[in-house]
């Protein structure tokens, strides 16, 4: 997730990074690692608050970061890394979980 993309977003909605936590429920200092970069692979948990709370669909926080990443040395030109981790126990396996993370892959997919 590119930091700058959830900075423009919260502004955009004339939201405070205080007020972002509160409706998303995340801490203040964990929004601003997000925001400087410094923490870039959110939870899928974190990106769904996020999302919701800015109005705009998990796909577009994360399809944004894809080709906004630093450069790496050991990539191809034009390549680009994502990195999902995604961990649930068999009771946070639910249909609607199952959907959202399918919906996910299908728009990383998308842009190749």
């Amino acid at each position: 997730m590119d930091g700058q993309i959830l900075q423009r977003l919260r502004k955009e909605k004339g939201l405070s990074i205080t007020k972002l936590s509160i409706l998303t429920g995340i801490s203040k200092s964990y929004i601003s690692l997000l925001e400087r970069g410094i923490q870039t692979n959110p939870s899928l948990d974190i990106l769904e608050k996020i999302a919701q709370a800015l109005q705009v669909d998990v796909e577009y926080l994360v399809k944004n970061r894809i080709g906004t990443s630093p450069s790496n040395n050991d990539k191809e030109p034009g390549m680009n890394k994502l990195k999902v981790e995604i961990e649930l126990n068999e009771e946070q396996l639910s249909p609607q979980k199952i959907k959202q993370i399918k919906d996910l892959l299908d728009a990383i997919n998308s842009d190749k």
